[in-house]
């Protein structure tokens, strides 16, 4: 909201009034301009009485206000009455609106298309018009134009008007009374929550209404249940009865279903036994005459898979030892390819030198053949040059030719008897050059034969030393071969031995294990005690429980003999005794504190009604005895227990002595269980057969355990448990023995044969080493040879340094003739130089300076001659050394050819051999399985033969022990099935009607025993009870009543619970939108009054926090340098200041595109109205303010000055631009 209120570097449009048109309105007479007004700023002043509220009353009559509301009693009363305009018909006020988009200060761009006028006229008949743009309108249209625009019609917050700045500080927190206006319903009117208003009083009052109907509602639900619980007690017993009946009745279907379900299981188990033994008998027949008829077969197979398999080794062996022989010639072949190969390279890289040196003097000889006759002709034109600088030096002579005669005859006299001797000199130069070059020739060839000889010295050192290296090795590689061997052979008795030893001990393991399964199973026979029953007995031995008996199987004895009939009939020997409720309770509660599972109790103080009868003296049919009285308990207290548990069980020798007895007519005896585990209930219904029976829910022995058995039971488990695991470890490290020695010996084999491939290699290595020895030692016969001049080249050489010492024998001679007469020479020149001056010198340099170049050019092409003759010469040479080297490169080449056919030649049958080998291995392999198949085929018919004899007779035994349970079992599941039906249709006939059939896992949660005793309990119950049935159906007919009253209840709650929530949506929608628009107001309102006060304070504060519409709102202010205050009790400057800021923080909630005001600055001093006027200055860049003001500080800041006085009891108008107006200073008067 504020950033529409602030200064913006955006253009953004908004909207004006430019000016307004009154006529006949009020103080108007006539047709009256009001403006044009400025954009931002204009100030309307004029004397008291002269019109100028009723500017704002024009503005506020085409805004739709009422007569009231501008102070007057009709509209007809806003047409203008003075002495000189009576009894005029029509007041109208014309509003030009446009929108503007602000260029700077001053200058605008009006938006094309937006500007508009409004227009009303006030008749005679109090009626009015309104107009936009000359177009007859609407009250509702004028408003919602003027709405879309900006402009808040709703709560009029952009015009002040005279006094109400100093009505805002006298209004209290909330409205006394329905007709005024507080500070809450002030700000509730501009923040727009005022519209909740009407629609919370409306639900208030639903609310209370319906709220009344419910209480009605609710005295009759009341007395409704009244009526229906008077008779709860009758009922409660009425419908114990039946529940108890039917319970009883339940409990019978459900125990004949458990019947039923376990003898279905054990007739199919039995029929499954019984087919599944057929098949079995049938299939071990089937495979005995198998067996037999294929057992010689199998013999004759592994005997023939054995000589195959011995065959097969023996070509293996073979084939190996061929191929070892293919690896040693290929290592010796390899060696001599790579020396033919070096032998080749060297000649190679050799004739690669020698041609690119004879290409290089070939080169030489060419350019230097060319060079010679350039030379020449180079001579030749100095000559000629030459000859024109001697015209010159003889013309400059010309002048001292007098002086010069005499020199240049003896100079000339000079040269003619030089000129034969530097001739003779020139050749023997010439000839000495030829002979030298020839002879260092001759001598180079010398040197790189004795390079070459040094090389083969160091390769046959190097060779050498190779060859006793590989001695050396050959030598460490023997004495670990032979280390190797032996390490395998020790390793592998080693293993062996560890083999043997860990058989034994693994006989000796199971021997221990056995021995330490047979102490298990005895201290599991002594003691079943389960983690539950152990965690209660160390609470009872800790004090946390007392009265812990401990599980009541473990509470006595009984002999071995009837195991199995006890652990049958008494389930309950699993329950754990307790001494009363108390105890159980908090076993169970230590039970789910440690997540142990479940267990169930056996109270003794409620089995005392047992204890008599477990003192009678009884005497059974046919001499049989009852289990309880065959069981041995130490404490007395226990025998109800156990009473409980077993009551008059009868144990029968077979199932027929227990059918007579349980069939005998007499109920006491009608439940009796055999020895071997079959069981005939008191219901008539007989399980049994199909399984293992169980055992061992009882001790066993001759009485009940002592500590001491128990002592000595658990140190033989020690003992048994120490022993089985010392034979473990015993086994464990003789294995690992085993395994470190085969891997050791393992090691060492494939050591042994990796010797064995290398031993052989490395002495075909040495052989080569030693070969190519022998082969350098026979080049360095050649070498040394080489290193050493032939005769003819000795005598070539001889005869060159003859030639050269005799040619520079002839230099001295000539030299010694020609150096005085060259020194004559050079003193004639040096008198001739001197005789012509300066430029005679040096035109005499020029021509001694060509004299040299000819002399040089001259002996250059004399040196190139001698040169291209010698670099041809031994270019001729070298043609020679070429032709050899090619020769013997090529008989190298073709005895490398036949050495590497030899090779592939050699290597196609090795990978022959080598591939009849793999195939031999491979076919070893298989017949390496092939044989054990064999063997085991054979050990395993064997043994299976045995197998099967032992099978086929435990097989018939027990189809015959399976017969005779499954005619018991069909016979009994019949007479479940029978008396299933008959409480079936009992219960179908009841209203609940019958129950379904219970599942197969619900029916494994259920315990025969239980319910046998379940039933017991609920006849007894029931023969007690005398109900009155008929006081159901009462009841039922009461709690109808009731049900309809409490459906009338609910139905008065919802449509109450729907109201009140509504309710509280609005309240809560009021309150958030309401708190919401309050803080923004509060936070920009302190800010207001710290900038106009320069440091004051001033706060908004809800009487009430948690409910502002209680109690309303509190205007704080505190003044600069002043304590806090209501605004009530501040001055009357003070409390317009606290006003304005509040007006300015609700123009930055809810802007607006122009603001009216009517002299708010009347009761402000001068600092004060002076901050207020800048504060409005700098607000009106971008919206519009018209002010009313008489104070100069405030319209001195307008941008326009609208002044209004009046004439002849009529308003006018006048508008000045201050802006337009410049002030000319006076002149300053002369002293």
């Amino acid at each position: 909201m504020a950033g529409d209120m602030e200064t913006s570097d955006e253009q953004q449009r908004r909207l004006i009034i430019t000016d307004m048109v009154l006529e006949n309105f009020k103080s108007y007479a006539g047709e009256q301009l009001v403006g044009p007004f400025h954009k931002s700023f204009s100030s309307v002043v004029g004397p008291n009485g002269s019109g100028k509220s009723n500017v704002i009353d024009a503005m506020l009559f085409v805004f739709g206000k009422k007569a009231k509301q501008l102070r007057l009693s009709k509209v007809s009363e806003l047409i203008h009455n003075s002495s000189n305009h009576r009894n005029l018909e029509s007041a109208k006020v014309s509003v030009q609106f446009t929108e503007v988009i602000d260029l700077d200060d001053d200058n605008y761009e009006v938006v094309p298309g937006t500007s508009f006028t409004v227009s009303r006229t006030a008749h005679r008949n109090n009626s009015s018009v309104y107009y936009i743009d000359a177009r007859k309108s609407s009250f509702g249209e004028v408003t919602d134009v003027l709405k879309g625009k900006g402009i808040d019609l709703d709560n009029n917050r952009f015009l002040i008007l005279q006094g109400e700045v100093e009505q805002i500080s006298m209004m209290k927190p909330i409205a006394q009374g329905p007709h005024d206006t507080g500070l809450l319903e002030y700000l509730e009117d501009i923040i727009g929550t005022d519209k909740y208003k009407p629609q919370l009083q409306e639900g208030s009052k639903k609310l209370e209404e319906l709220s009344e109907a419910r209480q009605g509602v609710l005295a009759k639900v009341k007395a409704a249940e009244r009526d229906r619980d008077g008779l709860e007690g009758a009922k409660t017993v009425a419908e114990a009865y039946l529940g108890k009946e039917r319970e009883c009745a339940v409990a019978h279907a459900s125990l004949y279903q458990i019947f039923l379900r376990d003898g279905q299981k054990n007739i199919d188990k039995i029929q499954g036994n019984l087919a599944e033994l057929e098949a079995k008998l049938k299939h071990e027949q089937e495979k005995f005459k198998s067996y037999s008829a294929n057992m010689q077969d199998a013999e004759t197979r592994f005997q023939k898979e054995s000589k195959e398999h011995k065959a097969i080794q023996k070509e293996l062996d073979a084939a190996n030892e061929r191929f070892k022989e293919y690896e040693r010639k290929d290592v010796k072949l390899r060696e001599d390819i790579k020396h033919l190969s070096a032998k080749q390279k060297k000649l190679l890289d050799k004739l690669a030198k020698d041609t690119t040196k004879a290409e290089a003097l070939e080169r030489d000889a060419a350019v230097m053949a060319a060079d010679a006759p350039r030379l020449e002709a180079e001579a030749v034109q100095l000559t000629q040059q030459l000859q024109q600088e001697e015209k010159e030096l003889a013309r400059l002579q010309e002048g001292v030719k007098g002086e010069l005669e005499g020199y240049r005859r003896q100079l000339s006299a000079l040269r003619a008897e030089q000129a034969p001797w530097e001739a003779q000199l020139a050749e023997v130069n010439g000839r000495v050059a030829v002979a030298a070059a020839e002879r260092d020739l001759l001598l180079k060839k010398q040197a790189d034969a004795e390079k070459r000889l040094k090389v083969a010295e160091e390769s046959l050192q190097t060779a050498t030393q190779n060859a006793q290296a590989i001695e050396k090795e050959i030598i460490s590689m023997e004495t670990a071969e032979k280390a190797s061997r032996q390490e395998a052979e020790e390793c592998r008795k080693a293993a062996a031995a560890a083999g043997q030893e860990a058989e034994a001990l693994q006989a000796a393991l199971r021997e221990a294990r056995g021995v330490l399964a047979q102490r298990r199973a005895d201290a599991s026979a002594r003691s079943s005690q389960s983690a539950v029953v152990q965690a209660l007995l160390a609470a009872r031995a800790s004090g946390e429980i007392p009265g812990i008996h401990g599980r009541l199987g473990d509470l006595a004895a009984i002999d071995a003999k009837y195991d199995i009939a006890v652990s049958t009939a008494a389930a309950a020997l699993d329950y754990i005794v307790v001494d009363d409720t108390p105890a159980a309770q908090r076993c169970v509660e230590l039970l789910r504190a440690r997540k142990l599972g479940i267990a169930t109790f056996l109270l003794l103080d409620k089995q005392a009604h047992l204890a008599q009868k477990a003192s009678e003296k009884v005497s059974p049919p046919e001499g049989v005895q009852r289990l309880f009285d065959l069981v041995q308990v130490r404490d007395s207290k226990l025998r109800p227990a156990f009473f409980y548990a077993l009551g008059d069980t009868l144990v029968a020798q077979h199932l027929e002595q227990a059918s007579r007895i349980a069939y005998g007519g007499n109920r006491r005896w009608a439940r009796v269980v055999t020895l071997q585990g079959e069981m005939i209930n008191d219901s008539g219904t007989m399980t049994g057969g199909g399984g293992k029976p169980r055992g061992g829910r009882l001790r066993l022995g001759s009485g009940a355990p002592r500590p001491g058995d128990q002592r000595a039971a658990a140190a033989e488990l020690d003992t048994a448990e120490k022993q089985e695991h010392a034979s473990a470890e015993a086994l464990a490290e003789a294995r690992e023995r085993a395994q470190g020695a085969s891997a050791a010996a393992a090691a060492a084999e494939k050591k042994l044969a990796g010797l064995q491939v290398a031993i052989p290699k490395a002495r075909m290595e040495a052989e080569a080493q030693r070969h190519n020895a022998q082969d350098l030692r026979a080049r360095l016969c050649q070498l040394k040879a080489a290193t050493k001049v032939a005769a003819e080249d000795a005598s070539e050489v001889q005869r060159l340094n003859k030639e050269v010492a005799a040619a520079e024998k002839d230099l001295a001679p000539l030299q010694k003739r020609l150096a005085p007469l060259q020194a004559k020479a050079k003193a004639l020149e040096a008198q001739m130089d001197n005789a012509g001056g300066s430029p005679l010198k040096k035109q005499k340099e020029a021509v001694a300076g060509l004299q040299q170049a000819i002399a040089a050019a001259e002996e250059e092409a004399a040196k190139k001659k001698v040169g291209s003759a010698a670099a041809l010469k031994q270019l001729e040479k070298l043609h020679k050394e070429a032709v050899k080297s090619t020769s013997e490169a090529d008989k190298i080449s073709e005895e490398l050819v036949a050495r590497k056919q030899e090779h592939k030649g050699m290597d196609d049958q090795a990978l022959e051999v080598l591939k009849a080998a793999k195939s031999t291995e491979e076919l070893l392999a298989g017949k390496v399985e092939a044989l054990a198949a064999a063997r085991t085929e054979y050990e395993r018919k064997q043994k299976e033969l045995d197998i099967i004899r032992d099978t086929e007779v435990n097989i018939t035994s027990a189809m015959t022990d399976q017969s005779d349970g499954l005619a018991t079992e069909q016979k009994n599941h019949k007479r479940s099935g029978d008396l299933l039906a008959k409480v079936q249709k009992k219960l179908a006939a009841q209203q609940e009607g019958a129950p379904e059939l219970l599942t197969g896992q619900e029916l494994d949660t259920l315990e025969p025993r239980d319910l046998e005793y379940r039933i017991t309990m609920l006849e007894d119950e029931l023969g007690r009870m005398a109900p009155d049935l008929g006081v159901i159906e009462e009841w039922k007919r009461k709690d109808a009543a009731y049900g309809q009253r409490l459906t009338d209840l609910e139905a008065a709650t919802a449509a109450r619970n729907e109201v009140r929530e509504g309710y509280e949506r609005l309240r809560k929608a009021r309150l958030d939108e309401f708190m919401a628009g309050f803080n923004v107001i509060s936070l920009k309102l302190k800010e207001m009054y710290q900038m106009i006060t320069l440091g004051g304070d001033a706060e908004l504060e809800l009487v009430d926090s948690l409910d502002p519409f209680s109690e309303g709102i509190v205007f704080s202010v505190r003044p600069p340098k002043k304590s806090w205050k209501n605004i009530a009790n501040l001055s009357g400057g003070e409390k317009t200041l606290s006003s304005l800021s509040l007006v300015f923080a609700l123009h930055h909630y809810k802007p607006t595109p122009l603001y009216v005001m009517d002299e708010i600055d009347a009761a402000l001093d001068f600092k004060n109205v002076s901050i207020v006027a800048h504060y409005i200055k700098e607000r009106t860049k971008n919206a519009q303010f018209i002010i009313i003001s008489l104070r100069n500080n405030m319209f001195e800041l307008a941008d326009r000055l609208v002044g209004i006085y009046k004439t002849d009891d009529a308003t006018k108008s006048v508008t000045i631009n201050p802006s337009a107006f410049v002030v000319q200073p006076l002149p300053v008067a002369a002293n």
